[in-house]
């Protein structure tokens, strides 16, 4: 069957139980019957900025640390230019703040389960913290811009954030392999293509992986990171 995205303006992507009227309620559990179900990582079969809104709440520290920006830039592909993402993390900072205010056992396993999940089954698993400034640096580098910064409940960080730039718009671009890897590595790490770059990426275009693949790889390696925490001053 084949869904009408048309209907929707919003989603509410790893909705869980917390289904929001006028969203697309989208989640990788069926047991929340979602809107839409999708696997675990795979946005796909969602329209690509088609959305003038993602919410995603309580969503981020359950992906894998190395799948954070990956996560974001698949995010930021679903709005359209100037769409906005809402996000609600666990701040590490003020949990562990929170540890140190209140010493007794009780507490401490209460703010444990904060830092790390309930762990009651495979999805409910924390992978990752976040601080203002891990956040701030991974949102930039998914082409964010932060509007709106609030700490709730003393321990959770609620950004509102608005997005400035798209990062697959060199996808658009008539250009060949080299040339495409070429700008790439200019766009997101500022600096020349190397050998182990041309040849590495090269040959997994002249394998047939898709030039999307490769700049969503090249857009949330590591590298592209430090690039963006430096243009910050962070």
């Amino acid at each position: 069957m084949i869904f009408d995205y048309s209907r929707y303006d919003k989603v509410n992507y790893g909705c869980g139980f917390d289904k929001r009227e006028g969203y697309l309620n989208v989640d990788t559990d069926a047991a929340c019957i979602p809107d839409v179900l999708i696997p675990v990582g795979d946005l796909s079969s969602l329209p690509k900025r088609h959305f003038s809104e993602v919410y995603a709440n309580d969503v981020l520290e359950h992906i894998p640390r190395v799948k954070t920006l990956d996560a974001l830039l698949e995010f930021a592909s679903l709005l359209k230019l100037s769409g906005a993402l809402i996000i609600q993390v666990p701040s590490v900072t003020h949990v562990i703040k929170k540890m140190h205010e209140n010493p007794l056992f009780a507490d401490q396993y209460g703010w444990t389960i904060c830092l790390f999940g309930n762990q009651a089954h495979s999805g409910d698993f924390h992978h990752t913290g976040f601080t203002d400034t891990y956040l701030t640096v991974h949102l930039a580098a998914a082409g964010f811009d932060v509007t709106k910064r609030e700490l709730r409940d003393e321990w959770l960080l609620r950004f509102e954030c608005r997005k400035t730039s798209s990062w697959d718009d060199l996808l658009e671009a008539k250009v060949d392999d080299l040339e495409f890897l070429m700008q790439a590595y200019n766009i997101f790490f500022k600096r020349v293509l190397d050998d182990t770059g041309r040849i590495h990426f090269g040959g997994q275009l002249k394998n047939g992986v898709a030039r999307r693949e490769i700049l969503k790889t090249i857009a949330s390696a590591p590298e592209r990171l430090f690039v963006v925490a430096r243009q910050l001053g962070m």
